[in-house]
């Protein structure tokens, strides 16, 4: 068997793997239906009224997204963002669907100019992350999902997408179980 300690740290992070894949797997199947409601002004904030017919049409674009029509849903989701800027889920929930569609810069700048207003919504730093790590930026991923972090403590999407980071990416495997 060998250094009994080597297959106690192996076995701990196979099963660690196998339990973050099935999170993996989990968090893609359910797609971007999962965002945040879009009442949530910011991380920290109470929810807010909205008009109905507001969150009728970000309801729909959700859907076009859990059945992957992301063109269907940019074309609800442009004039949302720019009729209700005040809401940054739309904003986020609209570069979700622009990533999809391969127009990652289009969403990191909706991204950027969304968090100007709205820094504490830790749904849109984690994109930002999401973008930097596909680009291949990965100090810029970091930064991102560690603001969205710290802006909200419990955001797991954001330490799930941190860790797998630090793992995969960097290789800092102790980062990644803390």
């Amino acid at each position: 068997m060998g250094n009994p300690l080597r297959y106690l740290t192996d076995t701990f992070l196979q099963r660690l793997f196998a339990v973050v894949l099935c999170g993996a797997i989990a968090a893609c199947a359910g797609g971007p239906a999962s965002q945040p409601d879009v009442r949530s002004g910011s991380s920290n904030a109470e929810a807010v009224e909205i008009p109905q017919a507001i969150a009728n049409d970000y309801a729909n674009a959700q859907t076009l997204l859990s059945v992957e029509d992301y063109a269907g849903a940019v074309q609800i989701l442009e004039p949302l963002a720019q009729s209700a800027p005040e809401y940054p889920a739309i904003a986020t929930t609209l570069a979700i669907a622009w990533r999809q569609m391969e127009r990652s810069d289009d969403a990191l700048a909706m991204l950027q100019s969304t968090l100007a207003v709205h820094d504490g919504y830790a749904p849109g730093w984690n994109e930002v992350g999401i973008l930097h790590r596909e680009a291949g930026r990965f100090a810029d991923a970091e930064a991102a999902y560690l603001k969205a972090v710290t802006v909200n403590p419990d955001y797991a999407l954001a330490h799930f997408n941190l860790g797998i980071l630090l793992d995969l990416y960097l290789a800092q495997h102790s980062r990644a179980l803390v």
